[in-house]
């Protein structure tokens, strides 16, 4: 598993907006095992350990309660209609709830299941046209990116899988040093882009101190 250095994730956004001290009540999609707090909800479309409701983000419980905030990790990439499942969210945030969505931009297919998609920054944003989006950028940075797809590549060069498996930790013990890279346009060439927005029916409280100053 590779080392990724991260601009932004997750745990930062929950910290950022003080999620688990305010008591939120998050859904977690697409969550395999994570958990963020004990009023996290792990949905998933797969049965595992720690998940708590079995479902298609595509199409989510009636009688689900609202949620005070949605993350949505690393999961977007493998739902057939996108534009569907923010949809979905938008019916089960709660107004004024904040939704944390993470998706990939360069970066390797994933084959452990159908990876369909890849976001630009610009992408991403322009999906959440029923949210307003606080802020978006690079999760995984350019020099990560490019440490990720070495490796990958060179662990596909031999049809041997012990031949691929020491190329590409071979590659990426020699390429290790470029993951402080940065480039002058980082969302043009990141691993990956988070986009953070509010459910515009109605305002919320959950604003950290530096949007507040941001916007003053």
């Amino acid at each position: 598993m590779l080392n990724l250095k991260k601009a932004y994730s997750a745990e930062q956004f929950v910290r950022d907006y003080d999620l688990l001290l305010c008591g939120a009540r998050i859904l977690n999609a697409g969550s395999s095992s994570t958990r963020f707090g004990e009023n996290c909800v792990n949905v998933d479309i797969q049965e595992k350990p720690g998940v708590d409701l079995v479902a298609d983000l595509h199409k989510l419980p009636d009688d689900i309660e609202p949620f005070d905030a949605i993350i949505c990790n690393a999961v977007l990439q493998y739902c057939k209609e996108p534009t569907v499942v923010l949809e979905e969210f938008c019916r089960v945030l709660a107004p004024g709830g904040l939704l944390f969505i993470e998706a990939p931009w360069v970066q390797p297919y994933c084959h452990d299941t159908d990876d369909l998609y890849r976001f630009s920054e610009l992408g991403l944003t322009q999906l959440l046209g029923n949210f307003d989006v606080l802020k978006s950028g690079p999760t995984i940075t350019p020099g990560s990116a490019f440490v990720m797809q070495g490796s990958f590549i060179a662990g596909t060069v031999s049809t041997n899988k012990y031949v691929s498996f020491a190329l590409s930790k071979l590659t990426e013990t020699v390429l290790f040093p470029f993951h402080w890279v940065t480039t002058k346009h980082p969302s043009r060439t990141a691993g990956a882009h988070y986009a953070i927005a509010r459910n515009t029916r109605e305002a919320t409280n959950l604003e950290p101190a530096s949007l507040v100053s941001d916007n003053a």
